[in-house]
């Protein structure tokens, strides 16, 4: 997988999990993606309190979507194969400090930007779980397209949608 779709996968769960937090859509109650709750983590994790949000985000999110979509033969944004959690989190790791990941989630309006953004022409609004269909490595750009559309759309009309593929 290229290194710019970790990168716009890794950046889309960011979007996607702070404007899903309580404080934003309300789509899962956690509050991990906030200021305080990072000031709060450095106490207990100084060096990996980023990372601890991440995860914490991730896994609310995860929770969520796992509810509405099911577990089995399909994956979403929130829980995908191993071998790519485990890139997005050793991308994230490395990465976590950086201007883009910081400034994405710093407003609604920013995080809608971001997410429009990354969203680029594609188009899709049903709403609760949205099957994208299969992806494989060649189909990552359009594959991260669709499900970042079918996130904003949702949340411009204040609905719910839950995308999800096959494997």
């Amino acid at each position: 997988m290229l290194k710019e779709s970790i990168n716009n996968l890794v950046l889309m769960r960011l979007v996607v999990g702070y404007l899903g937090e309580k404080d934003q859509f309300n789509w899962w109650v956690s509050t991990f993606l906030n200021e305080n709750t990072k000031k709060m983590l450095e106490f207990t994790f100084s060096r990996t309190a980023s990372l601890a949000q991440y995860e914490g985000v991730s896994a609310s999110a995860a929770k969520v979507h796992d509810e509405r979509i099911g577990v089995g033969e399909t994956f979403h944004l929130f829980r995908l194969p191993e071998f790519l959690e485990k890139s997005l989190v050793n991308h994230y790791q490395t990465h976590a400090e950086d201007i883009d990941f910081i400034s994405a989630i710093h407003s609604q309006d920013i995080a809608m930007e971001v997410l429009t953004s990354l969203a680029g022409g594609a188009s899709l609004g049903d709403e609760g779980p949205v099957n994208i269909g299969e992806i494989n490595d060649n189909d990552w750009k359009l594959s991260i397209n669709k499900i970042a559309s079918s996130y904003l759309t949702a949340f411009i009309s204040n609905k719910k949608a839950f995308p999800y593929f096959r494997d």
